[in-house]
């Protein structure tokens, strides 16, 4: 997390800075120190569908109960994007594809649920809610079950054209999922990143 270009303002702006400081500072430990780890990237042929899969591992997870301690609701982004291998312009995107997940703590549970659409599913009254897709009081053991195999669809296989060279690049992020519109606009010089960002790149040619 960066704090450069911060400064104190008076009027509106100071009491943002003044009101938000304890806020930021609370995510500012320990995050260079974690990671986002990849393991076993593949892309192959599922019924005809492009499919991406790879395990998803988070070594230190401080961060993680520091932020669900205080109450956030944490988001892990997952895109993953296709493209014609190109040597002289910029690579041409073919195919794309991202996947939104919500960690929360809820009394001893920690809760990983779905997010079609870049947002939380909300149970209609007197709905039923879709299962989580893990929940226990062991972290390490419900990001394992979620994210220990990770397939992504990336459309039809017969996109792919034989003998041409592609790129494919996974990009995964995990922040703050409880930060409005508002904040992350007024306060865009700022990471609200947990842990930083991967990025990984695959070049192959079908």
């Amino acid at each position: 997390m960066r704090r450069d270009g911060i400064r104190t303002g008076s009027g509106v702006w100071g009491a943002v800075a003044c009101g938000v400081a304890g806020f930021l500072l609370a995510f500012a430990v320990s995050v260079s120190a974690a990671s986002l780890d990849l393991s076993n990237l593949v892309l192959n042929n599922n019924d005809g569908r492009i499919q991406v899969r790879f395990g998803l591992d988070i070594p230190d997870l401080t961060p993680l109960y520091a932020a669900l301690a205080e109450g956030a609701v944490l988001a892990v982004r997952m895109e993953a994007r296709l493209s014609l291998k190109s040597e002289y312009l910029w690579d041409r995107q073919v195919a794309e594809t991202s996947r939104l997940t919500i960690l929360r703590k809820a009394g001893a549970q920690y809760v990983l649920e779905a997010a079609p659409g870049g947002r939380p599913v909300q149970t209609p009254p007197g709905g039923v809610a879709p299962p989580p897709l893990a929940a226990g009081p062991d972290l390490p053991d419900v990001l394992r079950r979620a994210f220990g195999e990770v397939a992504l669809d990336l459309g039809a296989w017969d996109i792919l054209t034989r003998g041409q060279a592609y790129v494919l690049v996974l990009s995964i992020g995990l922040g703050r999922g409880d930060v409005s519109a508002f904040w992350r606009n007024a306060l865009f010089f700022w990471s609200f990143d947990v842990l930083p960002k991967a990025r990984y790149r695959l070049d192959f040619t079908y």
